[in-house]
């Protein structure tokens, strides 16, 4: 009975092994062979953003931690003169380059690529732009944003009374 099922999903898996199905999702054109698994624009576009890793590097972790944010993004073997953070209104922006090639040198293997990166993060709450701190150690960029801690601010509002004399 086990061995059935696990045959079903191979089977149902098996569509997605062929190349034409997957090329609809990377290519912008539409292919007309293959309509059943086009997607809008938008879709088109999300899925793009995905494929390119534009949204996936670095890899980032955003926790509340005694009344601030804190955000560590993974930056193995990134120089710290390479990184540019900056925030803009609600939205975290870690910038940089990753150099992994050398040209005086003869490769037998080069998996790692050399690379620019953008990685915006919006944050959930308003924060103190004047006392973000920072630090970069071991391949790790640590960042961390005081929550602003804003009262309330209570207005009265009073109604008038319209009187017919």
């Amino acid at each position: 009975m086990e061995l059935e099922k696990w045959k079903d999903l191979i089977k149902m898996s098996s569509q997605y092994q062929n190349q034409d199905f997957w090329d609809t999702f990377i290519s912008s054109e539409k292919s007309s062979h293959n309509k059943k698994h086009s997607f809008s624009g938008l879709e088109q576009e999300k899925i793009n953003r995905f494929l390119s890793n534009q949204d996936i590097y670095p890899r980032c972790d955003m926790y509340e931690c005694n009344g601030d944010i804190k955000i560590e993004a993974e930056l193995p073997g990134v120089c710290k003169n390479d990184i540019k953070v900056s925030l803009i209104r609600n939205e975290l922006i870690i910038k940089g380059k990753c150099s992994s090639f050398h040209q005086h040198l003869r490769y037998f293997l080069k998996e790692r690529h050399s690379r620019s990166f953008e990685k915006v993060l919006t944050l959930p709450m308003p924060v103190d732009k004047y006392s973000i701190e920072t630090s970069f150690e071991n391949g790790i960029l640590s960042i961390s944003l005081p929550i602003l801690l804003q009262e309330e601010e209570k207005i009265p509002i009073f109604v008038k009374s319209e009187e017919k004399p």
